[in-house]
């Protein structure tokens, strides 16, 4: 690369992380503007009552330490973006075949109403008095319209900065994995002698998983394809990569986004049904501090990590266009015989990353369940997977830039040689 071309490059990334930098600093004070008519002291009560309340604060960009314009994060956004695509794999319903700008429209709408659901049950869930409709209209409204105006950020730092959502959901994620971790630092155990060798364990744990983290997210099974129009050395290393983890840790973020939604809709009909027996049983359970909350959280996160699967590698539309391209798997019949080869990976490996997520992001809460004080630090190692995956996205993007702006010092026609 000459220097023309690192200038260029400085310039570009500059740009990209001059966008992200302002981006997070409007998100910053936005998590600070508070919203009206709300007593913070309720916020620990809030904390205490659904410790789900927690988790989702870090993990969908929300801000949970004090109710701001940001309270609701990405939350709402992401749940409707996952039900999107689960009703796009419905062929019968006929919604892929929709434009661009009509899947955006179908998605705001399902995200306003999932927006004003979440807003309603938050309120819901405070115990405040003297509230009027008027008042709750108004805080409804300016959560809604700042979780709007964050899905814009975040669009803005997709089309002009890097990393997209995930710079935002890693800026709220760091700040809560501290207070995660206060428990095990409490002034009993600071004072033991084990407070060392707990330290020790934590930083080993922390490894382990993001080392395990880093392989499944960068292994892949390759499955080669003929391509009849290559005719140099290309040919022999044409192939369709199947990771092993697709899903990842987008099964968690999303995951966890979505089962708010029933979390906050039990919450407002609770207000208005505070004597219906099962309303009031899913009201003490739909949250991770029950059995019955973390096996819910489990098995969303176990069909989202296998649902991302088939939406990261949609076997029916690669064996299509390898149809329609006159490419071939060798050994395989073009179409349906190739659709159901192709299926039977993605599902095998979505299953194996399904049940790597629920291994590390899931299993740890029934512990918490019995150790209550524990069980904010348990949601870490969920947190650390997530942040692992969307890191190396970021890293991702860095280098697609610098490979593309090095391109011309490093092509070669000589490389085409057979």
């Amino acid at each position: 690369m000459d220097t023309k071309e690192k200038k260029e490059l400085r310039a570009i990334l500059f740009k990209k992380f001059g966008w992200t930098g302002l981006i997070l600093l409007i998100y910053g004070l936005g998590r600070h503007i508070t919203l009206p008519f709300i007593d913070n002291s309720a916020l620990n009560y809030m904390m205490e009552k659904n410790h789900l309340l927690a988790l989702s604060s870090g993990a969908t960009g929300a801000n949970l330490t004090q109710f701001s314009l940001f309270s609701l994060g990405l939350g709402p956004w992401m749940s409707a973006m996952i039900i999107w695509q689960l009703l796009m794999m419905i062929k019968k319903l006929s919604f892929d075949k929709l434009s661009q700008a009509e899947s955006t429209v179908y998605q705001l709408v399902i995200t306003l109403a999932i927006a004003i659901i979440e807003a309603w049950g938050m309120i819901a869930t405070m115990p405040i008095q003297n509230f009027d409709t008027n008042k709750i209209l108004i805080v409804i409204t300016i959560m809604v319209s700042g979780s709007f105006f964050l899905v814009w950020l975040a669009n803005m730092n997709m089309a002009n900065g890097m990393g997209s959502s995930v710079a935002i959901i890693i800026y709220g994620m760091v700040g809560s994995i501290g207070q995660q971790l206060l428990p095990l630092v409490s002034r009993e155990i600071a004072k033991s002698g084990i407070f060392i060798w707990l330290v020790l364990i934590i930083l080993l744990i922390v490894f382990l998983i993001i080392f395990f983290s880093v392989i499944l997210e960068r292994a892949q099974y390759r499955i080669y394809i003929q391509r009849i129009l290559i005719d140099n050395i290309f040919s022999k290393q044409t192939y369709l990569p199947i990771k092993l983890n697709s899903g990842g840790g987008m099964a968690i973020m999303f995951g966890t986004s979505l089962l708010m939604v029933p979390s906050y809709l039990v919450a407002i009909l609770i207000g208005y049904f505070p004597h219906n027996h099962i309303i009031a049983w899913f009201a003490k359970n739909i949250s991770l501090s029950s059995n019955f909350g973390v096996t819910v959280y489990i098995l969303i996160i176990f069909a989202l990590a296998i649902a991302f699967s088939f939406i990261n590698t949609d076997a029916e539309k690669i064996a299509e266009n390898l149809q329609k391209s006159g490419d071939y798997i060798i050994g395989l019949r073009p179409g349906k015989q190739t659709e159901k080869f192709l299926r039977h990976y993605v599902l095998f490996f979505g299953i194996f990353g399904a049940f790597y997520t629920v291994l590390i992001a899931g299993i740890p809460l029934y512990i918490g369940v019995i150790y209550p004080n524990y069980r904010s630090t348990l949601m870490v190692p969920g947190f650390m997977m997530m942040m692992v995956g969307m890191i190396l996205t970021i890293i991702d993007q860095y280098l697609a830039i610098k490979r593309l702006h090095s391109y011309p010092a490093v092509f070669n026609m000589a490389n085409l040689k057979e």
